[in-house]
Formats: structure tokens, C-alpha cells, sequence
């Protein structure tokens, strides 16, 4: 049995155990997706299964590798770590290097900004925590939201891109250590989400991947929901989503053999965070 149909197996078994775990009462949220970009800059060829762009909303990716990125100055060493252990997993599906730390941006955050779009007005890629989400225009329920420009010369590519994270209505961080907090003047309970896993689905819009649907990969980490909840990760990427990062960006080495990667991708999945992160 191949990789793949080990991972295909193993994701089955996985949500037969969730399926029963959740019959014992344990609060797990099955989160949508559907609004976390601007739909109005996905091609219908991305919807289309026929279509060589299928799952790709910028084909050419990005005008320049790797992409420098800044974290905003709220970010946490925990979060931080997350978020360099999901670019590295999409490293290691292609082979290559695809972003560079440069550093906190002092003094800005997600706050620092009035609106979700003119966090692009700056010359920086910005992984931004955004703790008055309302400003943003997005619903309280979205977990996340990739925005991006894509390039004057080539409307395939992508120039500048920013993330920004929900962390008015959710709690981010490790899932395996974190739980939810109630915020006792608003009375809210702002559920856990695992920082690893989220980023992961958004740097793939970033990278220039679409939502797939769950009928054309069921384990796809572009599927348009994740599972939110204490204990709850999904930290690796499918074996299409391996194959489609690579018809952007290609491949390098023995990564080559989409196989090969999704084991190295598999492995990885199972080292600590922290491990991974730049300081």
C-alpha cells in the first residue's frame, strides 16, 4: 500500500475515532471556510475539474521567491511557530525555499490598521492578529482571511499578499496544549484553533491555491472547513495538494515523487512547533 492509500486509510480510521468521540460529548466545530478570501479573484477555471488551473486561483504564483514576510508585534512565540512550521510544510511539498523571515514589524498589527484591504498599501507581506475582527467586514464566525494583489503585469501572479487572523472571537495557538477562554465582560466564549492547521489552509490561498471540495479531496487541507476544538490539528497536506503547489511552483529533489513528499510531509507533521521556528 502506497502512501497515499496509507494516509487515505488512516484519515478514515481518524474520523471514525472523531465520529465516536464526539458521540461522548467532547466540543468539536466544523468551521466554514467559504468567506477566509475574495471570491471575486478566483477564475472559474479554479472551480473547474477539467481545467489544468483546477484548485489554482493564481496559476504563475508568485512574481518573486522566496516571499519576505513580516509577523505583526502582537503575534506569540507559540503562534510564531505555527505559523513557520505550516510555510515549511509547503517547503517541503515543493523542494524549495519559498519564504524568508525579515523580522517583526514594530509598532503594527492587524489592529493598526481600519479596514481588511489597506493592509496591502504597504510594501509588506504581513501575518497580522487582529483583535477587533469587526473592522475587517468579515462575519465573527470566519477564522481567517488571505488577502492579495495580484501582479499589473501578469494577472496570474501574485505581488503582495497579507493574513489576517481572528483572534476577537478565538483563541490561537498550540490546540494539543491550548483551551478556550470566556470572556466574562462580553460573555463570550472564544473557542481554540490550532494556529499550525489554520495556517496552513491560508498560505495555500497565499501561495495561489483555491478551496477543493471535499467530493474532489476528501483530505485536501484547502477543503473550504476545519475542525476547530481542544486536541483538534490537521498539520500536513494532502497528496493533491502536493501535486497541485507543484504546478505552480514546480518541484526540486526527491520530492519530485509526489509519494515521497507526502511522507516527508507526514513526518514533519509530527515534530513540535518550535522546533521549526526562526528567532
Amino acid at each position: 500500500m502506497n502512501v497515499a492509500a496509507r494516509y487515505g486509510f488512516a484519515v478514515g480510521c481518524v474520523a471514525f475515532i472523531f465520529g465516536n468521540f464526539i458521540a461522548c460529548g467532547a466540543q468539536m466545530y466544523r468551521v466554514s471556510m467559504s468567506e477566509d478570501h475574495n471570491a471575486a479573484q478566483v477564475s472559474v477555471e479554479s472551480t473547474n475539474p477539467n481545467s489544468p488551473a483546477f484548485g489554482l486561483h493564481s496559476p504563475h504564483g508568485w512574481v518573486k521567491l522566496p516571499i519576505e514576510f513580516k509577523v505583526g508585534n502582537k503575534m506569540d512565540a507559540v503562534q510564531k511557530s505555527g505559523l513557520q512550521a505550516a510555510m515549511k510544510t509547503w517547503e517541503i511539498a515543493t523542494g524549495k525555499t519559498l519564504f524568508k523571515f525579515v523580522g517583526v514589524q514594530d509598532g503594527v498589527d492587524g489592529d493598526s490598521f481600519p479596514d481588511l484591504y489597506s493592509s496591502l498599501k504597504d510594501a509588506v507581506n504581513g501575518q497580522y492578529l487582529d483583535s477587533n475582527w469587526k473592522k475587517t467586514g468579515k462575519p465573527d464566525v470566519v477564522l481567517a482571511t488571505t488577502i492579495w494583489n495580484n501582479s499589473s503585469q501578469d494577472t496570474a501572479a501574485i505581488s503582495t499578499a497579507d493574513i489576517r487572523f481572528n483572534v476577537q472571537d478565538y483563541v490561537l495557538g498550540d490546540a494539543l496544549t491550548i483551551k478556550g477562554t470566556y470572556v466574562e465582560a462580553s460573555g463570550q466564549f472564544k473557542d481554540p484553533v490550532d494556529m499550525q492547521t489554520l495556517a496552513l489552509h491560508e498560505l495555500g490561498h497565499l501561495l495561489g491555491l483555491s478551496h477543493i471540495s471535499s467530493d474532489a479531496d476528501a483530505v485536501s487541507i484547502m477543503n473550504p472547513y476545519i475542525y476547530i476544538g481542544e486536541g483538534l490539528t490537521n498539520r500536513h497536506v494532502s497528496i493533491g495538494d502536493i501535486e497541485r503547489i507543484q504546478k505552480i511552483y514546480g518541484c526540486e529533489g526527491a520530492v519530485c515523487d509526489a509519494d515521497k513528499a507526502l511522507e516527508a510531509v507526514l513526518e514533519f507533521s509530527k515534530i513540535d512547533a518550535t522546533q521549526t521556528a526562526a528567532h
